[in-house]
């Protein structure tokens, strides 16, 4: 079973939509082949840089994660940080991260009946799995190609960078995130 956790620090939402509003938007033409109507606010990094307590709070989700989870026997620090704004019709096509060992999304602003859920896909190698589809006598953890985590604005949810994540079309403008990578340190 994959480790996904999640956590609940809706204490920053407010500080970082005040941070949002000093700041601009910019480019992400790296990142720009997997995602469509979406806006980068302020540039990589400069959050945690202007936000310490908000790295040392998403650092303590980190460990958390790690020593419930896969338990490696490391420390780690944040590689990488965008705060992220979507528009109406905005997606993030299904992806992956390299060279990370978690990744994490920490939703600003979001609202389930107006905005797209994070779904993560079953990483499998071969397009026949499981190797005959038999009929399901009920849904769970171990026969699902695909899941979402409910989630609230405040939230914040882990998972190992190389698991398949992204959202389809949205609904609505102003889904607000910040995702962020985790590396060894």
């Amino acid at each position: 079973m994959t480790p996904v956790s999640k956590f609940n620090i809706e204490e920053f939402v407010d500080p970082v939509l005040k941070w949002m509003k000093n700041q601009d938007f910019v480019e992400i033409n790296e990142r720009q082949v997997l995602c469509h109507n979406v806006q980068q606010v302020g540039k990589t990094n400069q959050i945690l840089k202007d936000m310490p307590d908000l790295e040392k709070q998403l650092m303590e989700c980190v460990h958390f994660h790690n020593n419930e989870g896969l338990n490696y026997a490391s420390e780690f620090r944040i590689s990488d940080v965008y705060v992220e704004v979507a528009h109406q019709g905005a997606i993030y096509a299904p992806h992956e991260h390299a060279n990370c060992v978690f990744s994490g999304t920490f939703f600003i602003n979001y609202v389930e009946e107006q905005h797209s859920f994070l779904k993560f896909k079953r990483q499998v190698q071969s397009q026949m799995f499981p190797v005959m589809m038999l009929p399901f006598k009920q849904m769970t953890a171990f026969n699902l190609q695909e899941a979402t985590v409910p989630f609230k604005s405040g939230d914040v949810v882990i998972y190992p960078s190389n698991l398949t994540h992204g959202y389809e079309s949205n609904m609505t403008d102003n889904r607000i995130s910040l995702t962020f990578n985790v590396v060894p340190a």
